[in-house]
């Protein structure tokens, strides 16, 4: 009997594995989804005054110190709060020790701004422990979604990252969960094939303050390996930044390949490129992939091996026409068959949609419009307005950087910079990536971020740019899961076999 692979993600973002399967055309089922979209009910906003930070952080120890434990999870949860403070409370000693007449106001600024956010974190870890002893008392998994729901209540608005989801993928509300830390795996054991997951990387992230497994969204790894080990699937992915591995001089990495390894798991990684997988981004991100210990591989997994990239980040650009809403000559040929035309594979300026299919647009079935040329490009034009820099904001991207920072700006770069989730913020052109329009320069449209991330056009796109560029920039590239499900699939031939174990 034939089965769907069982598909089931955390910190799910825009769902990019979801898509790598939609685009394999392979049957599966989605078990659930669960991300928060950053809607954070736990955290507490700290002012930024030194004073009132050591107010907090006195109140703070005598809660943690409060916490009794009764068991091995309640001694974990202690001692990361713990940690957490100690390293917030070193930071601010350091505060008070550096020397504020030869700092500038900016770096003055962004250290409270840090001790701030630990501070904040210790709530968010603190209110999560009372949560879970209240989630304890109770036996039902519905009635436990329902009393986490109840925490969120009235947020749903505020989870683009949802909106986002639901419109692309089919998910019963009582699949999709807003919290990592509040979802028993036990509820799904079991009932999962692949299991796909990336915590978030700011802790680690170049980009962020690589503060590691000390932050609480470093800690969010330790959820995910508690659903790895709570649900069992039988292959695992899990994605994270590059720095994962040399934070804190690779004393982090030690720790997340111990917690690897204890799972009972063959598990292998490697850092992969994008532009080698057929993508014109530069983005590095190291991937994990554990498969079952008790499974028998048909052969020795190995990561796939980079190809030759064909294509330049301007292929996919909306007014590079040729590369992108226009057809080449053998689809225009397609197409235009009076035999395709019959047999409503194809319809052109039809006034009723044909019925879509999957992957039609990589195979030029479905319909087509006729547009010249130069119709394209106005309408292109008008599309693009907003996004074409004024001249102050293109003197600031344009410039090398002020005092400490340096970069080299670049534009209309064939491999395109790593995509970030603050690009909508518009950085120095030495760290986001711009492209010139009509002797214009411009920043990317969401539309071709998402296509830079391996997201076809048919992918929904239902919220504002903002939200769009930072779900982009969150997202894993599509093509780069598609060539690892290749090769698990070649160690690993019955996970999408007629007969899944």
């Amino acid at each position: 009997m034939k089965q769907e692979l069982k598909l089931a993600t955390v910190f799910s973002g825009i769902g990019a594995i979801e898509h790598a399967l939609d685009r394999m055309n392979l049957s599966h089922k989605i078990v659930f989804a669960c991300d928060n979209g950053d809607v954070d009910i736990l955290s507490k906003k700290i002012p930024e005054d030194i004073s009132e930070i050591e107010k907090e952080l006195s109140e703070l120890t005598k809660e943690i110190e409060k916490i009794e434990v009764q068991d091995e999870e309640d001694k974990l949860y202690k001692d990361e709060l713990t940690l957490i403070l100690a390293k917030t409370n070193e930071e601010l000693v350091t505060y008070k020790g550096m020397n504020l007449e030869n700092s500038s106001e900016n770096k003055i600024k962004r250290k409270i701004k840090d001790i701030c956010q630990r501070t904040g974190m210790l709530h968010e870890k603190i209110n999560s422990f009372r949560i879970l002893k209240e989630l304890s008392k109770i036996d039902s998994y519905e009635e436990k979604k329902k009393f986490v729901d109840s925490l969120y209540k009235g947020k749903n608005e505020s989870n683009k990252v949802k909106k986002t989801y639901m419109a692309n993928y089919k998910l019963d509300e009582s699949n999709f969960h807003w919290n990592v830390s509040f979802l028993d795996g036990n509820q799904y054991k079991d009932e999962v094939d692949l299991f796909v997951g990336g915590s978030p990387c700011q802790s680690f992230s170049l980009v962020g303050k690589q503060r590691g497994l000390a932050d609480t969204r470093g800690t969010l790894f330790y959820e995910y390996a508690r659903l790895v080990k709570e649900i069992r699937p039988k292959v695992f992915i899990y994605e994270n930044v590059k720095a994962l591995l040399s934070n804190d001089n690779g004393k982090t990495w030690e720790t997340v390949s111990k917690v690897f390894t204890d799972l009972n798991y063959n598990w292998k990684y490697k850092v992969l490129n994008a532009k080698d997988y057929g993508i014109p981004q530069n983005r590095e991100r190291v991937f994990v992939v554990g498969f079952r210990n008790d499974f028998k591989l048909e052969k020795e997994f190995e990561f796939p091996q980079p190809i030759k990239l064909e294509k330049k980040m301007q292929d996919f650009l909306i007014d590079n026409a040729p590369g992108g809403y226009f057809l080449p000559e053998k689809g225009v040929d397609f197409v235009t068959d009076e035999k395709n035309l019959t047999k409503r594979y194809t319809q052109i300026d039809g006034e009723i949609q044909l019925c879509q299919k999957k992957n039609q647009q990589f195979n030029w079935h479905g319909d087509f419009v006729f547009q010249s040329e130069e119709e394209a490009k106005q309408k292109i034009k008008v599309d693009l307005k907003k996004y074409f820099l004024s001249e102050k904001v293109r003197k600031y991207v344009l410039a090398t950087g002020t005092k400490n920072f340096y970069s080299k700006p670049k534009t209309d770069l064939e491999v395109a910079r790593p995509l970030l989730t603050t690009m909508h913020k518009m950085h120095r052109a030495g760290v986001d990536n711009y492209v010139t329009t009509d002797g214009r320069l411009r920043k990317l449209t969401p539309r071709e971020c998402f296509r830079l991330m391996g997201f076809s056009d048919t992918f929904v796109i239902p919220v504002s740019d903002t939200s769009a560029y930072q779900q982009a920039g969150n997202s894993i590239v599509v093509d780069v899961l598609i060539h690892i499900m290749n090769k698990i699939f070649e160690s690993y031939p019955a996970l999408k076999s007629d007969e899944v174990n």
